[in-house]
């Protein structure tokens, strides 16, 4: 990603972080900006992973089947039944509902026969409107389940209840024999894993029996990709019959305020020094930098004018660190031993004013916009929709530290992590069956261990654009390739 990215990226982060917890709002903007662009460099330095307990996928039928699970999840962003059926292929007489706009906390989706594989689908569609972003503006829980759920997702899993339980059992009764499979992606994955714990939901009477559906609970299947936390612990490791699948780094499958408190921790906890090779220019500018704050801090200063030189410090160290080694090399090579702190104070304040004024405006303009131009900004780019559920998703602002953490949001059921790798050494893409010009593999981990979930947020500059929906797609082609040659690799550990 250019830097341009980058820095959107991690002014995004510090947004959604400044929202997240009570500790927040001691940071400004661009505290936060500046510190997460210093946790970025320990995170790459580090190759930070965050992974499950697993085994790697190599049978052809299971990838295929999550590819195809995929597809349907993807097609309830289609707004008009054609083109619907066009892409699942599918009469468009078996389509039995498509409602193709959304309000808050009321999702789009879509009801559909599904005869090759006997079975009813009903794909919900997530974050690719400014209404669906709005589907929860604060990420309050409510009890749920005997635990608690994600409360904006949970309203939306009930309106789809209310208005399409009785045509679920209705279609289901007409077609003896079918399973319901929900599927979605983003916001829309997590509200179909709240529905479907409503539909298993059973009576006395029969007590493996859906008390709504009249089926028994083993023939529903719900399958979700790039979904938010919405469930506590418990509830997620006994929800086997969801399948929650998580490309690489996306962040909205990770995100929740217990999350983003544990992101802050870690950005305070975070030096400059760790953020840099040992050896490479930026880091023997950081041991400048501090070997500078060192001689002035022995020097008799007043307090103000320390306090102002340790504001520039920070803010102008991230700056002239982010603007890359000519600028570092410049600094750092050609002032002399006596005027080194001089030359980077004067210009480290001038940047720190600089990037206050970007941050701020930044935010501002992200955060303020009307609604007609947050949708049109979110239909552009799917990496504005990760950006946005992520600002929606972190969205608390007063609850205190224990609270959240006791309220960590989980991917309910049986996880799946796609894992994108770097080829390593001696192994072309041309004797891997690629075309010549893949640098990169992909392999599908399944879980394992049910106490192993995803947890952390990694600042890598891939955090947005792995919750699009096509890069889902490109993923899981690129490991059902791998898998029919045989050549699927697994790098790093998955998770043990």
């Amino acid at each position: 990603m250019e830097q341009a990215g980058m820095e959107e990226v991690l002014t995004a982060m510090a947004a959604s972080v400044m929202h997240s917890a009570s500790g927040m709002s001691k940071w400004s903007m661009a505290d936060l900006t500046l510190g997460l662009y210093k946790l970025s460099g320990r995170h790459a330095l580090e190759g930070a992973v965050d992974t499950i307990k697993g085994a790697p996928i190599v049978l052809r039928s299971e990838l295929e089947n999550i590819l195809e699970w995929l597809q349907w999840a993807k097609a309830a962003y289609k707004r008009d039944q054609r083109s619907l059926a066009s892409v699942l292929r599918i009469r468009e007489e078996d389509i039995v509902t498509h409602v193709g706009t959304s309000d808050v906390k009321k999702p789009a989706y879509y009801i559909i026969k599904y005869h090759r594989k006997r079975c009813i689908v009903m794909g919900i569609r997530g974050t690719s409107a400014a209404h669906d972003v709005l589907t929860d503006l604060n990420t309050h829980c409510e009890p749920f389940e005997g635990g608690f759920a994600h409360s904006g997702m949970l309203a939306a899993a009930q309106w789809l209840l209310r208005n399409e339980g009785q045509t679920l059992q209705n279609v289901l009764k007409e077609n003896e024999g079918f399973r319901l499979v929900l599927a979605g992606h983003s916001m829309g994955a997590g509200t179909a894993a709240l529905l479907g714990l409503l539909l298993k939901e059973t009576s006395a009477e029969e007590a493996n029996v859906s008390k709504i559906l009249k089926i028994p609970n083993e023939m529903i299947t719900c399958w979700g990709f790039g979904s938010p936390p919405c469930v506590n612990f418990e509830l997620a490791i006994a929800s086997s019959f969801i399948h929650n699948v998580v490309l690489q780094d996306d962040v909205v499958s990770r995100v929740s305020p217990a999350a983003l408190e544990d992101l802050r921790l870690e950005v305070a906890q975070t030096e400059w020094s760790q953020a840099f090779k040992e050896g490479s220019t930026q880091r023997q500018f950081v041991d400048m930098v501090h070997e500078t704050t060192q001689r002035i801090s022995a020097l008799p200063i007043t307090p103000p004018a320390l306090a102002v030189f340790n504001v520039a410090k920070e803010k102008g160290l991230s700056k002239i660190l982010s603007a890359g080694n000519a600028v570092v090399s410049q600094i750092a090579g050609k002032s002399s031993r006596t005027s080194k702190a001089g030359a980077w104070l004067s210009l480290g304040t001038a940047a720190a004013g600089t990037l206050l004024q970007a941050a701020h405006k930044r935010v501002s303009h992200g955060v303020q916009k009307s609604l007609s131009e947050i949708e049109e900004k979110t239909r552009r780019s799917d990496q504005q929709v990760a950006v946005s559920a992520l600002a929606i998703q972190a969205g608390t602002s007063t609850t205190k530290t224990e609270v959240l953490l006791q309220r960590r949001l989980h991917l309910p059921g049986t996880l799946y992590h796609i894992l994108r790798q770097l080829l390593p050494p001696g192994l072309s893409p041309t004797n891997v069956g690629g075309n010549g010009a893949r640098t990169v593999t992909h392999t599908v981990v399944k879980g394992t261990d049910p106490n192993s979930r995803f947890s952390r947020i990694v600042l890598s500059n891939t955090i947005f654009s792995d919750h699009n929906s096509p890069a889902y797609i490109d993923a899981m082609v690129d490991a059902l390739q791998c898998a029919s040659r045989g050549t699927t690799i697994l790098l790093y550990g998955s998770g043990s």
